[in-house]
């Protein structure tokens, strides 16, 4: 059996000697501490290795081992692991000497458990080991170094290490790994997850809750974990009659968004980032399935378990959260499975839960022993005639209008609900702005501001009349789009011109634009001195409002269906009385003078009873402004069209407003 160092590597006392040279070692671990984060954004592991010429197993050279992510350290399982390092550095550290590895060092670990206690007699030999994915294999030489290293003393003076690596269970004669998964699959199920480790997880989207610059995805497995919040069956719940203040009747939902499960701790939070937050907005709806990647678990200051999801270092546009339309990874499956269990056992057990929820929530507020269903109505029927005796005695004091924040439409729900709303009279009041240039402190005035605000309003128009024409097809992109603009211009001239029909296979998109034309509904304003603001709808910010994907409304009637009706309850019954009134106006109008299609917002046109008045709601309202050029008359067209550059001089900005952040639920 060889025991001389291997070609190539130096012993540990001329390791430690010679320093700030990349050089190749081989040592036993005599000690050890767990992995641990660095004082920079690396995760970092500390260890000693010896041999017979450093420490007689004693000491040793000690060894930190730095990395970005904390998989992609040396797997070491515990002290007698045979450690092969390639191209590291020794050098001196507050007094004493130390191995620092860089960014070529390169591992291999031997488990001891796994070094047989004789080489073989042949010169063939190969030992099971673990490297990273870079890392060369070891050579003969080198293996037959590490058994003589390993059995230079007492075995059992080496702990058995908690490991299914050393175990009986076959193990493959070497397992090389990618960086990012050296020790472990990632993936896990939620009652699995432990504190700032990172984690794969697969789940159905029970919310989603859009906020300023992340999303927070409530998502379940149906596993429980006792550090999660505990969803528990409310009372109010139960009573799915009761009215959301909706005044008008045209919409029909419960009191209160009460959580609708699962019940208890199966849900968790995970906040996601950009750009998953914006992928998560457009793309994800409640009831998906889900598979996300890479997600930090971690501790709120609540003290509960949470997720995160933060953009990736090494490539920032990556989206590490994928819907699965394909329910055929055996990992889904078994989601399914507990959801069918989760859904047999919650309805055949319905009434315990509510019980046993009722009187845990009583228990909580001090209320004692736990009372019967009789006992618990006759209990809140005294303690509600006691409260009305209370109110009764109180003296007599003017009528206080309720304020009308109870009267906003709940199915509207919008971004920042931080900021206050500000009317409408102060939004249309910021038409420009005087400012001076940074150097010269020239003053010139901004002819839009380009504010976001949050208003509170309601809709009273809105065009296209037609909700068919809410939807637009994109202009199809072409081939030549790659081209400079020259010669884009050339080949679209020799299109023009040819003869040959080129059929385009490209699918056309489509992509919504609409405007609606909104009525300040701030409580304290009168009519009269209400502001009236046109506003568009369009693109991503359209899709956020409706939650639905824009199409050829006209050859897809489900689809209008859909948004005909998420537009009532954005604006109640004013299609309908618009539409009448136009049919109406229609008919007691002379055909030729009737106007092609309706003014929008022009309501001076309808009857005043007919206006319909839905019920208010706060959205946000992002301005911008565009570029409108004058038109040119008479003799000067022909000089406008010869000289580009002066029809681009004159003209002047149109301020314009957009929904943005605002979604239907």
């Amino acid at each position: 059996m060889s025991s001389s160092v291997p070609a190539g590597f130096l012993d540990l006392y001329s390791a430690s000697n010679k320093q700030n040279t990349d050089i190749n070692i081989i040592g036993v671990v005599t000690d050890y501490l767990p992995p641990s984060r660095s004082r920079g954004t690396d995760w970092m592991c500390t260890f000693s290795i010896a041999d017979s010429t450093l420490g007689g197993f004693d000491n040793g050279l000690k060894v930190k081992f730095f990395r970005p992510m904390e998989t992609e350290l040396p797997a070491i399982r515990g002290t007698g692991d045979v450690v092969l390092i390639r191209n590291i550095r020794v050098r001196p550290w507050s007094g004493m000497t130390l191995a620092l590895s860089n960014h070529i060092s390169t591992w291999v670990v031997f488990p001891a458990g796994l070094i047989p206690e004789k080489a073989p007699p042949s010169d063939f030999v190969q030992l099971k080991h673990i490297k990273e994915s870079r890392a060369t294999a070891p050579t003969t030489s080198e293996m037959l170094y590490v058994i003589s290293l390993c059995n230079s003393r007492d075995r059992n003076a080496y702990p058995t290490p908690m490991d299914p690596l050393v175990t009986s269970t076959p193990v493959s004669s070497h397992m090389t790994l990618p960086p990012t998964s050296i020790r472990r699959d990632k993936f896990s199920l939620i009652k699995d997850v432990q504190i700032e480790y990172f984690y794969d997880l697969i789940g159905q989207v029970v919310k989603i809750f859009p906020g300023s610059g992340n999303t927070d995805l409530a998502i379940t497995d149906y596993t429980s974990n006792n550090l999660l919040y505990n969803y528990e069956w409310d009372q109010d719940e139960v009573n799915e009659s009761i009215s959301n203040g909706d005044s008008h009747g045209y919409t029909s939902r419960t009191s209160a968004k009460k959580w609708r499960g699962p019940y208890g701790y199966m849900t968790l939070n995970v906040t996601l980032w950009p750009p998953h937050s914006y992928f998560a907005q457009v793309s994800i709806k409640e009831d998906d399935y889900v598979h996300v990647r890479n997600v930090r678990i971690k501790l709120n200051s609540n003290g509960k378990v949470e997720g995160s999801l933060h953009t990736d270092r090494r490539q920032s546009d990556r989206i590490d959260i994928t819907p699965l339309t394909e329910l055929t990874d055996e990992r889904v499956k078994d989601l399914l499975r507990r959801k069918l269990e989760y859904s047999k056992r919650f309805n055949s057990q319905r009434e315990a839960f509510i019980k046993e929820a009722r009187a845990a929530k009583r228990k909580h507020d001090g209320e004692g022993e736990v009372l019967s269903k009789n006992q618990a109505k006759k209990r809140r029927k005294q303690e509600r005639e006691k409260r009305e005796k209370i109110e009764l005695a109180k003296p007599e004091s003017p009528v206080i209008p309720k304020a009308r924040k109870q009267d906003l439409n709940k199915s509207i729900q919008c971004t920042y609900p931080s900021i206050p709303t500000r009317p409408l009279s102060s939004i249309l009041s910021f038409a420009t702005h005087a400012t001076q240039t940074p150097t010269s402190n020239i003053p010139h005035v901004l002819p839009f501001q380009n504010i976001c605000s949050r208003a509170t309003v309601r809709v009273i128009d809105f065009f296209p009349t037609a909700l068919e024409d809410f939807a637009v097809p994109c202009p199809l992109a072409s081939e030549y789009d790659v081209l400079s603009e020259n010669e884009n211009s050339a080949s679209s001239s020799d299109d023009e011109n040819s003869d040959v029909e080129v059929t385009n296979t490209r699918e056309r998109k489509w992509e919504w634009r609409f405007s609606l034309f909104l009525e300040d509904a701030t409580p304290g304003i009168i009519d009269s001195e209400k502001e009236r603001i046109k506003v568009y709808v369009a693109c991503q910010d359209a899709e956020f409002l409706l939650k639905l994907d824009a199409e050829n409304l006209r050859t897809h009637p489900q689809t209008l269906l859909l948004l005909r009706e998420k537009l009532f309850h954005l604006w109640g019954d004013l299609e309908e009385r618009k539409t009448s009134a136009l049919r109406s106006r229609d008919i007691n109008q002379p055909s030729k003078n009737a106007p092609n299609n309706h003014d929008p917002g022009n309501t001076d046109t309808l009857n005043p009873l007919q206006r319909a008045r839905g019920l208010a709601f706060v959205c946000c309202v992002k301005e911008y402004g565009i570029w409108v050029r004058k038109r040119r008359r008479g003799k000067e067209e022909g000089r406008e069209s010869r000289s580009g550059s002066e029809s681009e001089s004159e003209g002047g900005w149109e301020r314009r407003w957009r929904i943005f952040g605002t979604t239907i639920t």
